[in-house]
């Protein structure tokens, strides 16, 4: 008869065996964590896009959800024009003083640079899509300690976002609210009076001084900067998001090529199992990269050509002000041009952010302990280094690199043809 033994009986160092419940579990956690990390990443930038219909919907969303998706598309492109239209006839068939022309272009430039981002942002809807997906496909997969690299780039990101929007929403809307309000009634020498609009518009078929329809446009011309001042912010926050996780990507690269050759009694197989791995990591690494650049490229393009020319008009404005001894006014505009050219340096700034992780995969790759390995597996590290050290590149257009010592020429650039200005104008 067989002696039938006790169980051990549980004390406070036993260690439970793994048991498939206690793994689902495990599971369940690192994933619901990982999703926590990817709502908080896009956190500030999700709400932004949604209000302006771009942020991708799911595929098993309800009709009612597309629609209201669609309707928020068609909201802003009326609004985009009511603003646009108006105000380009006023400046075209009203006003005659130059002086005044340079300053309602400002705002006829900043539109109509907002329209073709947020353009591609609908056309580009499938990539954006597809990014954000892989996205949370990384940090689901993610180890815990690239989830603090993941982290690590979020909050960055995150803080990009909201400095945006403060500076973009503060400026913008006070030049839409308080600069009309300050300006006061004018009286004509007809005894005409007029209420000053947040931007001069010609209405062909209707006077716009006439109440209802000075409040019902004064309402519509803020409702309309929201918009606009959206876009700015959308789209610099969804930029800066996928190339700075391109960034983090970029850095877990650089960690697994460092750790290749780290000890010198790995087996053959486990060396061929890493130098895979990396490969294949670098392939994906690629491939979103290469979705990233079709979102940006053009929105960088327009940031580059609008910014410029944002960034000398909100120089020509203040000195204006400034000869004028309008203070007030004065502020505003500076607030203006600090956030465009806010937008502008962002944008370079990540672009400096990608080309310096790439630099440093590139290194990383150069200083691997290949003599650790064995001789024909030292030899395919050749190709590896050969790719590593062609940096990835934010690019505007495919034309210019975007970079810091691209901001530093795009400065001195709008402080030429601010001088330029002066002169002619």
């Amino acid at each position: 008869m067989m002696p039938i033994k006790s169980k051990p009986i549980p004390s406070a160092g036993y260690v439970y065996p793994v048991t498939f419940e206690h793994s689902t579990m495990d599971n369940w956690y690192q994933t619901e964590k990982a999703e926590q990390g990817f709502k908080y990443a896009t956190s500030l930038v999700k709400p932004i896009l949604t209000f302006l219909g771009v942020w991708p919907l799911p595929p098993d969303s309800h009709l009612s959800s597309k629609i209201i998706q669609k309707i928020a598309q068609f909201v802003a492109y009326f609004l985009f024009f009511f603003m646009l239209t108006p105000t380009f006839l006023y400046t075209v068939l009203k006003e005659k003083n130059p002086k005044v022309k340079m300053k309602l272009l400002g705002p006829l430039v900043l539109c109509g640079m907002q329209v073709p981002k947020y353009t591609i942002l609908l056309y580009r809807s499938k990539e954006i899509q597809e990014s954000l997906k892989a996205i949370k496909r990384d940090w689901i997969a993610a180890t815990e300690e690239n989830r603090l690299i993941f982290l690590e780039k979020a909050k960055t990101g995150r803080s990009i976002v909201l400095t945006v929007a403060i500076t973009i929403y503060g400026g913008g809307l006070c030049y839409r609210t308080i600069i009309p309000l300050l300006k006061g009634p004018i009286t004509l020498p007809d005894n005409t009076t007029i209420r000053p609009l947040p931007l001069p518009s010609y209405y062909v078929i209707f006077d716009a001084q006439q109440s209802p329809n000075y409040e019902i446009i004064f309402v519509m011309q803020v409702l309309s900067g929201s918009i606009l001042y959206s876009a700015i912010t959308g789209t610099c926050g969804i930029s800066a998001i996928l190339v700075l996780h391109i960034c983090s990507l970029l850095r877990i690269l650089a960690n697994k090529m460092k750790q290749l050759a780290e000890n010198d009694d790995m087996t053959e197989r486990e060396v061929q199992r890493r130098i895979t791995d990396i490969v294949n990591y670098q392939t994906s690494i690629k491939q979103f990269s290469y979705n990233i650049q079709k979102i940006t490229e053009y929105i960088c393009l327009s940031e580059i050509l609008g910014g410029t020319t944002m960034m000398c008009l909100g120089g020509y404005y203040i000195l204006l002000e400034l000869d004028n001894n309008n203070t007030t006014i004065m502020v505003v505009y500076l607030t203006l041009e600090i956030s465009c050219t806010f937008c502008v340096f962002i944008l370079c700034y990540i672009g400096q952010l990608l080309l310096n992780e790439s630099q440093i995969v590139g290194q990383a790759s150069c200083t691997v302990n290949w003599y650790r390995l064995p001789m024909k597996h030292a030899r395919s590290l050749i190709l590896l280094i050969v790719v590593s050290n062609y940096p990835m590149r934010l690019t505007a257009g495919k034309m210019v690199e975007m970079s810091l010592g691209t901001f530093t020429s795009i400065c001195k650039l709008s402080m030429g043809y601010l001088n330029i200005l002066r002169e002619v104008v």
